[in-house]
């Protein structure tokens, strides 16, 4: 659903894309702080399993 091109990770612009979609407008800060949350191996991206 949030991995548009399908390479198993979920990056800042498409977090934001998911983001904008549901009203909301989250500065690419903001984004890569929501990824870095859930970010297990540190290299700035949600990967699966993640």
């Amino acid at each position: 659903l949030f991995d548009k091109d399908g390479d198993g990770q979920i990056t800042t612009k498409e977090l934001g894309t998911v983001m904008r979609s549901l009203g909301q407008n989250p500065s690419e800060s903001e984004l890569q702080d929501m990824i870095n949350e859930v970010d297990a191996d540190n290299n700035g991206t949600i990967d699966f399993p993640e």
